[in-house]
């Protein structure tokens, strides 16, 4: 409960400053796939970034260590073939690092998790950036009550898109690339900020 109010309290400060729309703002909506959960352990296999004006900033594939991650490949779909012939994540920090530079704000859906994985991979993000995690917001917003753990239960950007009716077809990325999930998550934000300023 803490911790969603806790976004709720950013967005609705952001909100006072009339800067919720991130102009004037150097913003960034981000998302990964992985080769499986652990940061620590698990690789990059795709990353993606888009404008809050929904323009590809960065997009591409990686090639990473692991020979196969069947149970990964389930949820992301990519094979170790789509990847065979794309650069290792190393070799393409430095570019990320240079977008990233003036970032003002990290956007993204359950956010923690790509966050994690990009710094344990060398990319550095400016000290006072600010990180905004849709899928904690949203949790407020869908208000599903979990009694037992005395919190809100966290939906997937799936449930979250489509509950402010958005078209997954509007892309043509399939449904769990890392791109299509960027304009997803950039979608569910602006309607998120419409529910708070129109409130």
């Amino acid at each position: 409960m803490k911790e969603v109010q806790r976004e709720h309290s950013i967005i609705m400060e952001m909100s006072k400053q009339n800067d919720l729309n991130c102009e004037g703002h150097e913003c960034y909506v981000i998302d990964v796939e992985t080769t499986g959960l652990d940061p620590q352990h698990d690789e990059i296999l795709q990353l993606s970034i888009i404008n809050d004006k929904g323009e590809i900033v960065f997009d591409s594939y990686f090639k990473p260590c692991a020979k196969s991650w069947d149970e990964a490949q389930q949820v992301n779909l990519i094979s170790p073939e789509m990847v065979e012939s794309a650069p290792s994540f190393a070799e393409r920090v430095a570019e990320i690092n240079a977008i990233f530079r003036n970032a003002d704000r990290i956007i993204g859906y359950n956010t923690q998790f790509d966050v994690m994985f990009l710094l344990n991979n060398g990319i550095v993000f400016p000290a006072n950036v600010k990180y905004i995690d849709a899928m904690k917001v949203f949790a407020g917003i869908y208000g599903d009550w979990d009694d037992y753990h005395r919190n809100f239960r966290y939906k997937k950007l799936m449930v979250a898109a489509d509950y402010y009716g958005y078209n997954w077809n509007s892309h043509p990325e399939q449904a769990h690339n890392s791109l299509a999930d960027c304009f997803a998550t950039l979608f569910v934000y602006k309607k998120m900020n419409e529910h708070y300023t129109s409130g």
